[in-house]
């Protein structure tokens, strides 16, 4: 007969485990930690989707309920338009400035210089000879409205500038490229908008098809613009912004999870007046 040892559970338990590593101070440790950076990884998620769909939902109940108004076009701060060749430089803080519009340009947006800028090559059905210029007088000549009407696009248009040596893109509309073209002169009028969060103004973009309309309101006239060419480019192919001989529209927002950009190049095929 073997002689019978009697164990209580607490020591069975530790002979059995005797061979095993044993939970420590360190495993302790690293337990808080590890709750501390789940609640900071909620914490996180929770702020950007209430700062996201938070404020867009807020916006779109704020403007379910507020009274519809016609937003009437601001006084632009130019006394006159610049002469042929020459652009208008505006700012916040000085008056209009007369530069040339290369320089202007160059001064404003990543433009490539003109002697690598492609020529567009003219077509008979854009801007054709006998289309009305319209008088400017004191009107604000920039975009304020953009009309898509493929894709149920119509959004005012707002005006921004480089920041910190990034371009803004306005919230809840459609951004002008300060210092870009204007719809009424030749030149390249440069749009970009969300395609997420914040209005999502451009999040159909990529189902347009060549020869859709597009329709510009600025000062008293609509320009209508039609597609030529939609494709996707790398965020360091800042030629899509270069200046053009002819009137031409492009549209960019973000495509491929915010790793490229979408960009719809569009001409001007005629404008109406506005009443």
């Amino acid at each position: 007969m073997r002689p019978v040892s009697l164990y209580s559970n607490a020591t069975q338990r530790q002979l059995a485990l005797k061979p095993f590593l044993q939970r420590t101070w360190v495993d302790d440790f690293l337990r808080q930690v590890e709750r501390v950076l789940v609640c900071l990884l909620l914490l996180r998620g929770g702020y950007w989707f209430l700062d996201g769909y938070g404020r867009d939902w807020l916006y779109a109940l704020r403007l379910a309920n507020s009274t519809p108004t016609v937003q009437t076009p601001s006084v632009w701060q130019a006394h006159h338009m610049a002469p042929a060749g020459r652009a208008a430089a505006i700012d916040n803080t000085t008056d209009a400035v007369d530069l040339s519009g290369v320089a202007q340009l160059a001064r404003l947006l990543p433009f490539t210089p003109p002697d690598m800028v492609e020529t567009v090559p003219i077509r008979d059905y854009i801007a054709p000879q006998d289309m009305i210029v319209p008088a400017m007088g004191g009107e604000d000549p920039r975009p304020r409205r953009l009309l898509i009407p493929a894709i149920g696009i119509d959004s005012s248009v707002v005006e921004v500038f480089v920041v910190d040596g990034v371009w803004q893109v306005a919230e809840y509309a459609v951004g002008y490229h300060h210092g870009s073209g204007l719809p009424h002169q030749d030149g390249n009028t440069v749009m970009a908008g969300h395609a997420g969060l914040r209005g999502s103004v451009f999040r159909d973009l990529g189902q347009l098809q060549p020869g859709a309309e597009i329709l510009v309101e600025a000062g008293r006239w609509q320009y209508h613009y039609h597609v030529r060419e939609i494709k996707n480019v790398w965020p360091t192919q800042i030629e899509v912004m270069a200046p053009t001989s002819t009137p031409v529209l492009t549209l960019i927002t973000c495509t491929a999870w915010d790793t490229q950009r979408l960009v719809v190049v569009a001409d001007l095929v005629g404008s109406t007046p506005l009443f």
